[in-house]
């Protein structure tokens, strides 16, 4: 594995290093204190080309998702200025990802590829209150054929930009086949369709920019070439898997927005009678290095998911997905944690981020794969020895 940024996407790590310091950083505490979705962020980044991203090439985009490395790398550096952002522009740029590069018809690629030149914004749901895309699924939301296509009911839960998207793209179960297998599908479906309803105003205590309430859907209608795949494409072994790996990168840049801000911090703190910064303090030197080799080892864990997924392909690297999951939300979790104690009263103050960081950090832990299933997986691959493949 090589551990430099692949050169084709090296200057936009760089760029979304900078764009999270100089632009989503300063809206970051404005979004997450008045639970606002960051609209203006997404209009940046479509200025800077980011929501372009993924789409394939010849359809005007990087197509960065082919290098799932540094594509975890920008969501890594988005989420140190802004981790609400980040998980939306991850949202957006997965779901196109799949929609235009691997699921998607030629007339819909294009269709959809103009939508996002356009500024359009796109939504993915799949949550529901019976199931889990990381373990048994129940689908209760169904489509039935129509005369112009099909219409939908249902219900969906944390959904992610909800009536901000200007696209909603559904997984739904088509007619009455039990095997999901057979009959999940992806519907796109514009957002002001009639039918379609937001239950609550999202009022969380982490992720606070994501406007991820409940919404109903009530005989939602879907045109016929909206209608997107296969039955069953969107819980294959390669495709499912490129959803939850960039969660990891994203709940990691809370730590490492944390981390940073922490170190700057104690580099400049000083205490009577000392008056030296307390970074040279040896047991707040400690826990800094802690921190450091922490977070530098998930990096590597979140990059080596990546490499083996580009290289080997999803399914080949769902193990290691998994396993940086569980890393990344573990040491996001313990560093918020533990930049908290050292900066003591004024880690609790809202003028600073690092109550964000850690906020946002605890949501990590339980966004599926929650951390308990992570472990379960990584057993259950261990007791049937494939510990090692994952490292060939």
């Amino acid at each position: 594995m090589d551990f430099t940024v692949n050169p084709k996407f090296r200057d936009l790590v760089e760029q979304a290093r900078m764009i999270a310091r100089d632009i989503l950083a300063p809206r970051a505490d404005h979004y997450d204190q008045e639970s606002e979705f960051p609209r203006a962020n997404f209009e940046d980044l479509a200025q800077a080309g980011f929501t372009s991203l993924t789409l394939p090439e010849h359809l005007g985009g990087r197509n960065l998702f082919s290098d799932p490395e540094s594509y975890s790398l920008v969501l890594y550096e988005l989420a140190k200025g802004c981790t609400s952002t980040s998980m939306l522009f991850h949202m957006q740029s997965s779901i196109i990802h799949v929609l235009t590069c691997i699921l998607g018809n030629a007339e819909q690629s294009e269709r959809y590829a103009r939508a996002i030149h356009d500024g359009k914004i796109f939504a993915s749901y799949a949550s529901e209150s019976t199931s889990s895309l990381h373990g048994t699924m129940v689908m209760e939301t169904h489509a039935a054929r129509s005369d112009n296509g099909y219409l939908i009911s249902g219900k969906k839960y944390f959904c992610s930009m909800a009536g901000e998207a200007d696209y909603i793209v559904l997984w739904c179960q088509l007619e009455d086949e039990e095997d999901l297998s057979k009959s999940l599908y992806l519907f796109v479906v514009p957002s002001d369709t009639p039918g379609i309803d937001i239950d609550k105003k999202w009022n969380s205590f982490s992720m606070r920019g994501t406007m991820s309430s409940s919404m109903t859907f009530k005989n939602v209608e879907v045109a016929e070439n909206d209608i997107v795949g296969k039955g069953g494409d969107p819980i294959r072994a390669d495709v499912l898997p490129k959803f939850g790996f960039g969660y990891s990168a994203v709940y990691l840049g809370a730590g490492g927005g944390a981390f940073d801000w922490i170190v700057d911090y104690a580099k400049k703190k000083k205490l009577q009678p000392d008056n030296v910064p307390i970074a040279t303090y040896p047991p707040i030197s400690r826990q800094i290095g802690e921190m450091k080799i922490a977070l530098e080892g998930a990096l590597l864990m979140v990059r080596r998911a990546g490499w083996l997924m580009g290289n080997e392909g999803a399914e080949a690297a769902y193990g290691a997905i998994n396993e940086a999951k569980y890393v990344a939300a573990e040491t996001a979790a313990a560093i918020t944690e533990k930049a908290m104690k050292i900066a003591g009263g004024s880690g609790l103050m809202r003028h600073f981020p690092l109550q964000r960081f850690h906020r946002d950090a605890r949501a990590g832990l339980i966004m599926p794969p929650n951390t308990e299933k992570c472990l379960l997986l990584a057993g259950k691959i261990a007791a049937e020895g494939k510990a090692g493949a994952l490292m060939t």
